[in-house]
């Protein structure tokens, strides 16, 4: 079996893992060229602007988050047919107030000389 280390580039004393697309403070999203420069510093780019290193990219336009990757059909189907929590069964469960019982607390709270 053979397993498949993802490549990773270090910017800033942080670990980014370059198979993932990240997404900079201004919302731009940054990929992995698949090259390094002369000193082994991971290339990145945006769109089709000029590949920028990983550390220029950070220091300018950081922090970096790891871009959300898109939801499979087979975890959708899965989010919709899980079943209700259990504290929310519970809560359906309990009575629901209605006017006669909001009109009652009224009254108690008039009996003791408190104002409603």
């Amino acid at each position: 079996m053979t397993t498949t280390i993802p490549a990773t580039a270090e910017a800033a004393g942080l670990v980014f893992d370059l198979s993932l697309t990240w997404i900079d403070a201004y919302g731009c999203r940054w990929t992995w060229t698949g090259e390094r420069d002369i000193t082994g510093t991971a290339l990145m780019q945006t769109g089709d602007d000029t590949p920028q290193r990983l550390s220029h990219v950070y220091l300018t336009s950081g922090p970096l988050a790891p871009a959300p990757r898109p939801v499979t059909k087979a975890e959708a189907l899965a989010a919709i047919a899980t079943p209700v929590c259990a504290a929310a069964e519970a809560r359906a469960e309990e009575p629901t107030p209605t006017p006669l019982a909001f009109a009652r607390v009224v009254a108690r709270l008039r009996l003791r000389g408190r104002s409603a």
